[in-house]
């Protein structure tokens, strides 16, 4: 129920970006933000899977949006989703570039038209072993 840590993500176009990871119950403020739904890897692993990228400007409002029947969540949950990633951008116009950025460089299964095998996003090293693992799952 809180932040586990923050990443630097890049893009496929060199582009770097502070990646917030929170745990599936964490409740999170109404900001702006481009968010995603992952699986993080177990072990010495050094791939996350990103399920779905969306863009808000209420985050918390829209990840309960997201859980309905057919939202993005329940998707992703069937793929084992367990972390939620957020890029606070407060401006409309950087938070639409930023995602269609991401999915573009990242295909995430569960955003529509992408590929199921897609989302894969290399780490620089494998993450910390003191992550919550199992217990986000659902």
């Amino acid at each position: 129920m809180s932040r586990l840590l923050t990443l630097t993500l890049t893009s496929r176009r060199g582009r770097r970006y502070p990646l917030e990871l929170f745990t599936r119950d964490t409740e999170l403020a109404e900001e702006g933000a481009v968010y995603m739904l992952l699986r993080l890897p177990e072990g010495r692993a050094v791939q996350a899977q990103i399920l779905y990228v969306g863009e808000t400007c209420a985050l918390g409002t829209q990840l309960e949006r997201d859980k309905l029947p057919g939202g993005a969540w329940a998707r992703a949950n069937e793929l084992g989703f367990d972390t939620i990633g957020a890029v606070a951008l407060a401006r409309p116009e950087d938070r639409h570039a930023v995602a269609l950025e991401f999915i573009q460089s990242w295909h995430p299964p569960c955003n529509d038209g992408q590929g199921s095998q897609a989302g894969l996003m290399e780490l620089a090293a494998p993450l910390p072993v003191t992550l919550p693992r199992g217990s986000t799952r659902h």
